[in-house]
């Protein structure tokens, strides 16, 4: 009873990306034809309408922030930079509009992005009225230490990229795609993720430090991270970013989604227990699924009461006078349809001891009594486990 299909999300996502690289081309090809137009826009500096490639951005050395060199202003428009190199270098209320960035370096020197808009929302065609073209910037195997504040990055795509040492602050990031990209220590605070989705991404490091609350909602999608080194320090790694993740979408009461983060955590966390707790929490698995998989419960009695009908084939079912007792020796000749019918009789005795409604037919032999009290007291505790995990997920 999974409430994230993540095969479906992740497939329903690829079109969506697909949709939107269509879009933006579109609109991007359409700038650059009208782009004698074009209102709204400074376009007049040397970053509009032009493609760079190799290019220097910022200065070189080891800065603080304050000594970063500024670009303040700008409007950035329809423009490429290709495996260029941005170097301390501050982007200050400047608008990019259709720009891509592809093979760039952002992480040699940092690079701040402080109240930036990188979507372009109103729509080119007319009448425009209640029409957004949601045309937005693209990053493609970036290598990248940045820092987000205050900035919308709303339909943003960021593919193949690394993004290392990143804080996100206070920065709009609707429906944002990251595909195939590489999360090391990336940091949120007050962010807004509503309909961001997170696609075959490795997350290292997650971390969300807020002050307020970063915004989720049912959109919001982290797909399954695929361990690469399966180790016990990658694992623990995986396990708290799910912990994280659950945590946060319970902030947002979207309980659903907190129980299958839940459920990936608990199970990512079993690999990396020692031996006694492994098996407790093995056994928390099979029997409820962490309390997320009602269906387990049902699975395991079903597995347990067909276990107890073949142990009582062997400890002994008296019935109307005549004795169910197998052994390795008397078991020889035996025909299929007899091993049936009896097997049917042990099968009844156990579906009763286990629903703690007794005997029909066939009772324990003297050796069978402790066996079907234990049947009977785990029967009992797998039902209470059973209906509490399923009252547990129709409450939500």
């Amino acid at each position: 009873m999974a409430y994230i299909n993540f095969k479906e999300e992740n497939y329903a996502a690829d079109k969506q990306l697909h949709k939107r690289r269509t879009n933006n081309d579109q609109l991007h090809r359409y700038l650059l034809k009208h782009k004698d137009e074009q209102e709204g826009y400074e376009t007049h500096n040397k970053y509009c309408y032009n493609t760079f490639e190799g290019e220097l951005i910022g200065k070189k050395g080891v800065f603080d922030e304050e000594h970063f060199h500024i670009i303040c202003k700008e409007d950035i428009v329809a423009t490429k930079f290709i495996n260029c190199s941005f170097l301390n270098v501050k982007f200050l209320d400047c608008r990019f509009v259709a720009c891509t960035f592809e093979d760039c370096n952002f992480a040699a020197g940092g690079v701040v992005f402080e109240n930036c808009i990188l979507i372009k929302e109103d729509a080119e065609s007319t009448p425009s009225l209640n029409k957004k073209d949601n045309l937005s910037c693209e990053f493609n195997n970036c290598d990248m230490y940045v820092k987000f504040l205050n900035t919308d990055l709303s339909y943003a795509i960021f593919e193949k990229c690394k993004l290392k040492n990143v804080s996100i602050e206070q920065t709009m990031m609707r429906s944002t795609i990251i595909h195939n990209c590489e999360l090391d220590v990336v940091t949120f605070e007050d962010c807004d993720l509503c309909g961001a989705k997170f696609l075959q991404t490795y997350i290292k490091d997650l971390d969300f430090n807020d002050k307020y609350k970063t915004k989720f909602d049912e959109k919001t999608f982290f797909d399954k991270i695929q361990p690469v080194e399966k180790t016990r320090q990658e694992y623990e790694g995986i396990y708290m970013t799910y912990e994280t993740l659950a945590d946060k979408f319970k902030e947002n009461t979207l309980n659903n989604n907190f129980g299958e983060y839940y459920y990936l955590g608990k199970s990512t966390e079993r690999k990396t227990l020692d031996f006694w707790p492994k098996i407790a929490s093995y056994i928390s698995w099979i029997t409820c699924g962490y309390g997320e998989r009602p269906e387990f419960a049902l699975y395991t009695g079903i597995g347990i009461i067909i276990f107890f009908a073949f142990l009582y084939l062997f400890t002994g079912v008296s019935m109307e006078g005549k004795d169910i007792n197998y052994s390795l020796f008397n078991m020889s000749g035996m025909s299929l349809s007899k091993f049936l019918k009896d097997f049917n009789e042990t099968l009844n005795l156990s579906t009763g001891m286990f629903g703690g409604i007794g005997v029909n037919n066939g009772k324990p032999s003297e050796l069978s009594y402790m066996i079907s009290n234990a049947e009977m007291i785990i029967g009992i505790i797998m039902m209470g486990l059973g209906i509490g995990t399923l009252t547990r997920k129709i409450v939500r």
